[in-house]
């Protein structure tokens, strides 16, 4: 059998070893076992001792080594030479690309106030939330991800607004949902938010009940006892004429509401003229089928509420997150076995560095004043928003911004209206774009870093879909060419800067995490896996 070891063993390059990790090619953490032999990754598979996954892994997982051997992975550093976007670069060595990075940022600071650098990144990976302690590291209070404002952000900022912390769905207990009501989320196919289908595929084996709210007729819609096909981006009606239906025929669990419901007579009241015949001609769905579905998901317990990002893809998609919570809190369906729950969060908030920067410089947030869930004063996590940004950039209004960091995010293909985003970007001064690959947003920056794979990395994964009861390692396996881990990139630069904070390694900050709260560090953790 191979010996477990950790990345930092001193093991001979010839003898085979493996390592626990886990796999991030999506926003979840299946456990995996990692064989490297003699310097190479020959083989990545699921962990049969891991609770989450229990050995298994999904397309994307199994098809780890394509990406980390992937021959058109960036290998060293590349400074533009010719016009952007010509394609023209020379080589140069990490010294040189920190030096120019670190030299950019004084200069921009100096200039135009630290507020006219903009730090952009992708969705949730190993060094998201080291993104946003690096741009406070650095006095940027202008860092943002698209996933904070229309992908997966608004449901945990309306969860934490609404009842203290997000509920997931939880496949662990003896006891399983009765029914599944399916909102917006294809987890079959697709996990967006990190959530294992394994669980849901387990769930579907014992033939719940199943309500899916799809405008598409997928595979779980054909099977589902009631598909509410509706029109788009109609979603809060929807939720608000099941809501009258529930309340008005007090199919609501009335001593769940008496117990742990805060304004239900206020949301009574609310509700009462939001009648499935007032929804019909605004979803496309039936009065008839409103109803059905409404006392379908009243009556049988427990349920279960899978969610998914295309809710956020709408507008006003925060109240409507907001509506969506209380079905299940009306009807009783949180904190019980079968149904919605809530972690443990064993482990204290990541430190990301906000209150190490002052107010005055915080209230410089493009978005600050007007979308204070976002960027303001009642942001769970506070970025900047991303149209007023590339305005910034494009206008100089409210303040010039000339410097921008990418790390992981290929901002021509993620947001919205390409040209306007092509045309920021072109408008930056100076652009640094951190990838895997020469993506179109690569070829046009100024400096480009080539990073590592999830499997050469060092990271402490959050698993939400475990109500973040789950620890793992995520950890370094081998050196891929010259490229390294983003939080190391981040961590030299402020280094190299000597700002005030932001200097810890990943290695140091996951340590001082875990022991502030476990009897244990990150090298015990590397060792046990999980």
């Amino acid at each position: 059998m191979d010996k477990f070891v950790n990345s930092n063993d001193d093991v001979a390059e010839q003898e085979p070893r493996s390592y626990k990790s886990a796999c991030r090619m999506c926003h979840g953490g299946c456990g995996v076992l990692i064989h490297v032999d003699d310097r190479n990754i020959t083989k990545i598979e699921g962990d049969p001792s891991n609770p989450m996954n229990k050995g298994k892994l999904c397309p994307l997982g199994a098809a780890s080594l394509e990406q980390i051997y992937n021959p058109r992975r960036l290998k060293y550093p590349m400074r533009r030479v010719g016009a952007r976007g010509e394609g023209r670069w020379k080589r140069v060595s990490w010294d040189e690309a920190y030096d120019e990075m670190v030299n950019k940022i004084r200069q921009a600071t100096e200039k135009d106030g630290a507020e006219s650098i903009w730090v952009g990144t992708g969705t949730g990976r190993h060094h998201f939330p080291f993104v946003s302690r690096f741009a406070n590291a650095i006095g940027t209070p202008n860092w943002c991800e698209p996933g904070t404002a229309q992908c997966f952000r608004p449901r945990v900022h309306g969860s934490i607004i609404t009842m203290g912390q997000l509920p997931i769905c939880t496949y662990t207990n003896e006891i399983y949902p009765e029914l599944i009501m399916f909102w917006g989320h294809n987890p079959i196919y697709s996990g967006p938010d990190g959530e294992l289908g394994f669980g849901v595929k387990e769930a579907l084996a014992r033939k719940p009940a199943t309500i899916v709210v799809d405008p598409r007729e997928t595979w779980l819609a054909k099977r589902a006892d009631i598909w509410l096909q509706l029109r788009p981006g109609t979603d809060d009606a929807l939720a608000l004429a099941m809501l009258n239906v529930i309340i008005g025929e007090e199919l609501e669990d009335k001593e769940f509401v008496e117990k742990w419901c805060h304004g239900f007579e206020d949301l009574a009241e609310r509700v009462k003229v939001y009648t499935p015949e007032w929804a019909e001609p605004i979803t496309w769905v039936t009065a008839e089928k409103i109803r059905k579905a409404a006392r379908l998901f009243a009556e049988i317990k427990p349920s279960m509420m899978e969610w998914g990002c295309a809710i956020e893809h709408t507008p006003a998609c925060f109240q409507t997150v907001r509506a969506l919570l209380c079905l299940p809190s009306i009807t009783g369906n949180i904190d019980q076995p079968g149904s919605w729950s809530f972690g443990m969060l064993p482990l204290p908030p990541f430190p990301q560095l906000f209150d190490k920067m002052p107010m005055d410089q915080q209230k410089k947030r493009l978005g600050y004043d007007d979308f204070k869930v976002l960027s303001g004063e009642l942001a769970q996590l506070p970025s900047a928003h991303i149209p007023t940004i590339f305005n910034a950039i494009r206008t100089g209004e409210p303040y010039p911004v000339r410097t921008g960091f990418i790390f992981g995010n290929n901002a021509l293909s993620t947001y919205g209206d390409v040209k306007t985003v092509f045309e920021t970007l072109m408008s930056l001064d100076y652009l640094v774009v951190a990838e895997l690959y020469m993506t179109p947003t690569a070829e046009i920056a100024d400096l480009i870093l080539p990073v590592a794979s999830w499997a050469e990395v060092d990271a402490l994964p959050a698993v939400p879909f475990y109500g973040q009861n789950v620890i793992m390692a995520q950890q370094k396996t081998f050196q891929y060419a010259e490229c390294k881990q983003d939080e190391d990139i981040m961590v030299e630069i402020c280094r190299r800067l000597g700002t005030e904070h932001g200097q810890e390694s990943p290695q140091e900050v996951y340590d001082s995490m875990l022991r502030s709260t476990l009897d244990f560090g990150w090298e015990e953790l590397k060792q046990m896996g999980f």
